[in-house]
């Protein structure tokens, strides 16, 4: 009896032990519709709901939609002789920043002929007048929740800019673009004065995304294959993770490589959770990495894959990510594609892949996040989709 009783305490016991070391395997199932959607070229997705934007006849259109696709409200923005918007951001309420080019309108001269010009042939000459300048201005427009145009912060003309990120906080707006020399970054301080853009790296250089931080500084996701801040190229191309000051210098830059591979990051979140494509040795992935604040991993996974498209911050620690799979995933039932198909995948504090949505009808998106109430949402041209 003296050797029985420790035998069962410690079945006991084994009985109610977690079993961590083999996680469940989860089913795909299908993403689904919710609506179709106008065509736009950007979306921006906030609590409220969806708001897409185009570029036409020299304005701004903007659309709100709720999760169901219906329509909430229209705003034009047209107080320039052209704009152009390219990139938005949005908060938890509402409000959405959105970036883009101006042009102010040219003063057209008025001459006043002082005696009567000889036309022996009667030739009737028409006036040849300029009607704007280039889009050379870096614009901000903040837009209320409900639609109103609240505000319109313009930097004074320098050059074109192909804008593709902008992130806002408190204490101001971060502005992600390329000049055609490679990527530059502008702040805007929060009574609309811009600073001067500071570039980063040169044209072997991109980057794609920004999150602005608190104290002003931000960090900055994409890829180079030149020397950035002392940290030497280590593949064909590197994936990067770099912070920079909120005077634009680089303070910390993080390479992802590998032996004569090509990497970068295309999708991130402000948590640091970053998806990004991995090309070595004729083989093509998908990577999923968490870093923590300090810029180390924390987990890593890849998978075959043809190419990443989006990631986004979930709840409890999980992130989500959608991307082009050509394979099995292991611990996910029911995915077997014949070819590149998209699927997004859901991962906790971990890595450990919890939920597996079948997304075929998705061959690009604009936009995703998890709304707390709501679930995931997917903008993509081919619809709004909910997971």
């Amino acid at each position: 009896m003296k050797r029985i009783f420790p035998l069962v305490i410690v079945a006991l016991v084994l009985s109610v032990l977690p079993a961590s070391a083999a996680p469940k395997s989860v089913a795909a199932t299908e993403i689904s519709k919710v609506s179709a959607i106008a065509e736009y070229e950007g979306a921006v997705i906030s609590p409220q709901g969806i708001t897409i934007f185009s570029n036409a006849e020299k304005k701004v259109q903007l659309t709100s939609l709720d999760f169901a696709g219906v329509e909430r409200w229209k705003l034009t923005l047209e107080g320039f002789a052209d704009q152009i918007a390219m990139a938005a951001a949005t908060d938890k309420d509402g409000t959405i920043w959105l970036a883009g080019m101006s042009a102010a309108s040219i003063a057209t001269e008025t001459v006043t002929a002082t005696a009567p010009a000889t036309n022996v042939d009667d030739v009737i000459v028409e006036p040849v007048t300029n009607v704007r300048n280039d889009l050379s201005a870096i614009t901000v427009w903040k837009v209320s929740p409900t639609g109103s145009l609240v505000a319109t912060q313009s930097d004074t003309p320098t050059a074109p800019m192909l804008i593709t990120s902008i992130s806002h906080t408190s204490t101001g707006m971060t502005i992600l673009g390329d000049r055609g020399a490679g990527t530059v970054i502008v702040n805007v301080t929060p009574s609309g004065k811009f600073t001067t853009s500071k570039p980063i790296g040169t044209a072997k250089s991109s980057f794609t995304h920004v999150f602005r931080n608190s104290d002003g500084s931000a960090n900055i996701y994409g890829s180079s294959s030149e020397t950035l801040a002392g940290k030497r190229l280590a593949g064909s191309r590197d994936g990067i993770l770099a912070k920079v000051n909120k005077s634009g210098a680089l303070t910390n830059v993080v390479r992802s490589s590998a032996n004569r591979a090509t990497r970068s990051w295309v999708g991130a979140t402000s948590t640091i959770f970053l998806v990004g494509d991995v090309k070595a040795g004729g083989k093509n992935e998908t990577a999923f990495t968490k870093f923590n604040s300090s810029f180390a991993p924390t987990w890593t996974l890849r998978l075959p894959s043809s190419g990443a498209q989006r990631a986004t911050t979930g709840a409890n620690g999980s992130h989500y990510a959608l991307f082009n799979s050509t394979s099995s995933i292991s611990g996910v039932t029911g995915w077997r594609p014949t070819s590149a198909t998209p699927i997004v995948l859901r991962f906790d504090n971990k890595g450990v892949i919890t939920q597996a949505l079948k997304a075929s009808q998705i061959k690009s998106a604009d936009a995703i996040s998890f709304i707390s109430g709501v679930g995931l949402i997917v903008v993509s041209p081919t619809g709004i989709f909910k997971g």
